[in-house]
């Protein structure tokens, strides 16, 4: 979903709001959860309060049945008499994985305990333990469950407990109190682990012809394998920050964004300059370095129709269009790759279809959901991809004998691991209410025109849409913190080749 930094689209959850302070959490410690003061997302959340009462009541049933499908009687919590809304939602991890779920779990209790912080809009008693699970100190928590209060429900008080302590407890009806799981880790709140690739790491000396004029709007040229030219790369505009080294990597600085092209003039942008990639029956293949970034980082590698646009747009009249308008132009977007260090979003987007449909990792419920794979498999350290080093993505558009795209593939690969991370699209249809659009149909036509790859790297507190906690509390992030992002994130070793099935197709990581 490429947007400007700071554009707002979702409701976000899981909003972070710190309350720090002796007197306040003397006050915690010796009442109930009081209401909060009104707070600045107050208006947006109430403008979407119908519709994420309805998103919550779909989601909490799809995640309960299956919860129940996993569950073992060891683990199960009893909660006699909790309504849906109020907590039958469960964080789950497929079978044969170890659950991610709540040390303990308490109906209609407080737990006077030394606060923390607060974190607002979250749906579930699951997301509020996943929430505290982020927080160095956090030894439990309380949730908000009776929505009908003003300032409590769907509150979380993130609270300090250290071995030793004793949990004082208190009836209240209107609330749940639990313990995490020691070993569920969430991201957002601290520090992410510094970078530790170097600029040019893995980069090689590529031959892409004549040396260019490089400047401002054409910083340089860059080896594609299995394409008959170099790529010309297209900055969009003064402040987008672009470099390419060695005619292999494309460093995208915070708030760049840059264009495939076949050729390119300084300050002059025309759309029969741009690329029109036509990837069916092909695998494009690139390596990615997100080190460093955080909840709240988007490092985005996508397809534009933008060789197609005949309009300038409000972004420097380069021509620039995507789904969400971002330049005053919609169009076809393809999103190949959004992602930082803990979460991982491929989204196809019909003109119009804002939200998309999406694999990988992360996002909450006013967005749909991706959880292919987990943290474990996927973040600093990871078991599958150590995002904290440069890996290796492969995105594939097999066709059948008509030359109709049959699906979208992802996988994600780290050179001495152990495992690799897999899943796909197989079908698209879009739009509410029904009768729905054939939106697989849009895609293939769109494809077949030929569409622009896209490099943009930009930052938002309110990224949660992309690696929030969602509803189930199995996503990664708490909240986001953009001032943490680093400078830049890099592409390079660029290849398009043609698709060879794999022997035995696999749907994401087998657990």
């Amino acid at each position: 979903m490429a947007r400007a930094a700071g554009t707002e689209i979702f409701q976000e959850e899981g909003l972070l709001t710190v309350v720090q302070g002796s007197s306040y959490a003397a006050i915690v410690a010796d009442s109930e959860p009081v209401p909060l003061s009104p707070t600045p997302h107050g208006t947006r959340i109430a403008t979407s309060s119908a519709v994420g009462l309805l998103l919550a009541t779909l989601v909490g049933v799809a995640c309960w049945t299956n919860w129940q499908l996993f569950r073992t009687e060891e683990d199960a919590v009893a909660t006699p008499g909790v309504i849906d809304k109020s907590q039958n939602v469960w964080a789950y991890l497929p079978p044969g994985s170890p659950y991610e779920k709540c040390h303990k779990v308490e109906d209609n209790t407080d737990y006077k305990l030394e606060l923390i912080a607060t974190v607002e809009n979250v749906k579930s008693a699951s997301m509020c333990c996943s929430a505290c699970a982020g927080f160095a100190d956090c030894g439990a928590w309380t949730w908000g469950k009776n929505f009908s209060i003003p300032g409590l429900g769907g509150v979380c008080w993130v609270k300090k407990l250290s071995e030793a302590s004793k949990i004082d407890k208190a009836a209240n009806d209107n609330v749940m109190s639990g313990v995490p799981h020691p070993k569920v880790v969430k991201f957002g709140v601290m520090p992410p682990p510094a970078s530790t690739s170097s600029i040019l790491d893995g980069v090689t000396e590529k031959d892409v012809g004549p040396t260019p004029e490089v400047g401002k709007t054409c910083p340089g040229k860059i080896a594609v394998a299995g394409r008959n030219s170099s790529v010309t790369l297209v900055n969009t505009f003064n402040t987008s920050t672009v470099e390419v080294l060695k005619g292999d990597a494309v460093i995208s600085h915070m708030g760049a964004r840059s264009y495939w092209g076949e050729w390119c003039n300084e300050d002059m942008w025309q759309p029969n300059q741009y690329v029109a990639l036509n990837p069916l029956g092909k695998t494009l293949r690139f390596n990615a370095d997100v080190s460093g970034t955080t909840c709240g980082c988007n490092a985005a590698f996508y397809l534009s129709a933008m060789p197609h646009n005949t309009k300038k747009g409000t972004c420097h009249g380069d021509y620039y269009c995507d789904v969400m308008s971002v330049c005053g132009v919609p169009c076809f977007e393809l999103d190949l790759m959004e992602a930082n260090q803990y979460a991982w979003r491929s989204t196809i987007h019909a003109m119009g279809d804002y939200m998309g449909k999406p694999m990988g990792y992360g996002g909450s419920e006013d967005s749909p959901v991706s959880r292919d794979w987990t943290s474990k498999e996927y973040s600093p350290g990871g078991k599958c991809i150590d995002t904290s080093k440069p890996f290796t993505v492969a995105v594939s558009f097999p066709t059948d004998v008509h030359g109709n795209l049959q699906a979208f593939e992802l996988e994600l690969s780290q050179q001495d691991k152990p495992c690799t991370l897999r899943t796909n699209i197989t079908e698209y249809q879009w739009g509410w209410p029904p009768p729905r659009k054939n939106g697989w149909g849009e895609l293939t036509k769109a494809l077949q025109m030929g569409m622009t790859p896209v490099m943009s790297y930009w930052s938002s507190p309110t990224m949660l849409w992309m690696d929030g906690l969602g509803e189930d509390g199995r996503g990664p992030c708490v909240q986001d913190n953009p001032s943490q992002c680093p400078d830049y994130v890099r592409f390079y070793n660029f290849s398009i080749d043609d698709y060879e099935a794999r022997a035995t197709q696999v749907k994401a990581f087998k657990f």
